[in-house]
């Protein structure tokens, strides 16, 4: 096994793509949190250090410990590691302290949940077509949340034109959080190679929001997003950001939208479908092992319980 703690160091770069290289390098000059590489015959691993609460997923006395973290140091939904997954584990599990494997796409013996992801199978040619395409109810929920529009300037800005107040937004969903992990500096935003659109609102020409996407191979990333609580009741900013990611979706005619972590029921309601994420907790010593182990499915994250048909076409 090599270990490098830092991406350009690297002589072979496995299966890792130009864009999630680019990523790391400035995660590594933005956001530094020891992040190391590890590169072994089967696989390739990214972790970081992150003081997190291990009690995430439920409303009790958090309990916060320094975790070597297996994933992207960014909140997103990809899985840190390339290869078998089950060497993967083992690799992991030679590292003295407490780990954590996080949004791993399959089951973990041993293991439990993490924050589902949720993703848009985006079958439509227009956002027309798509509206027409919704059950009555949920059809009218948008036609309400895209009337806020007329409050509302959207245009797409450069990196470098991310302000101040944009950051500020930011921050105010940050705070608002129940899962935090780590907060980005601004400069990532500036700095990042992403697609930004911001929200403007007309009667106070001040931001009520703003989104930041990626596309990669086809499929469309919502990364980051803000907005203040106020203008959720004042111009349904949440909503419209979502609609406006459909509505750029469809015109770059990607065929999925990868929607992230959070805000489950506004998500499933404009037809997204959850996929559920996996997480593996070890820690070197047996005893802690043993009990961290089996009350990892007590503190595990639950799914969304509703069903939403959202679709005509669904049954």
């Amino acid at each position: 096994m090599s270990r490098y703690y830092s991406i350009g160091a690297l002589n072979e770069k496995s299966n890792i793509s130009a864009d999630l290289i680019h990523l790391l390098e400035l995660l590594e000059k933005v956001n530094p949190c020891f992040q190391e590489y590890e590169s072994t015959e089967k696989n390739f691993i990214i972790s970081y250090l992150l003081k997190l609460n291990l009690f995430n997923f439920k409303n009790i006395i958090p309990l916060r410990a320094t975790v070597r973290v297996i994933g992207l140091p960014i909140s997103v939904c990809l899985q840190g590691y390339f290869g078998d997954d089950d060497s993967a584990v083992r690799d992991v599990e030679k590292r003295k302290g407490l780990k954590i494997i996080l949004n791993g796409d399959s089951p973990f013996k041993r293991g439990g949940r993490t924050l589902s992801t949720f993703i848009f199978k985006n079958n439509f040619s227009t956002f027309d077509e798509y509206l027409n395409s919704l059950r009555s109810p949920y059809r009218r929920r948008i036609k309400k949340a895209l009337k806020y529009r007329e409050r509302l300037i959207i245009r797409s800005i450069k990196p470098s034109e991310f302000t101040e107040e944009h950051y500020r937004l930011y921050l105010s969903v940050m705070k608002r959080t129940s899962n935090p992990l780590e907060t980005l500096p601004i400069n990532f935003f500036r700095e990042y190679d992403a697609q930004l659109y911001e929200f403007i609102r007309s009667d106070t020409n001040t931001a009520a929001g703003f989104i930041q996407l990626k596309e990669v191979n086809g499929i469309l990333y919502f990364l980051f997003g803000g907005f203040r609580k106020e203008d959720v009741y004042t111009c349904d900013i949440y909503y419209n950001m979502l609609l406006k990611i459909i509505e750029i979706g469809i015109e770059k005619r990607s065929p999925e939208i990868e929607f992230g972590q959070t805000a489950e029921e506004s998500k499933l309601k404009i037809g997204c479908r959850e996929k559920c994420k996996y997480m593996y907790v070890h820690h070197s010593n047996p005893l802690l092992n043993f009990i961290i182990q089996r009350l990892v499915p007590v503190f595990s994250y639950r799914t969304y319980s509703v069903k939403h048909h959202v679709f005509k076409n669904e049954e």
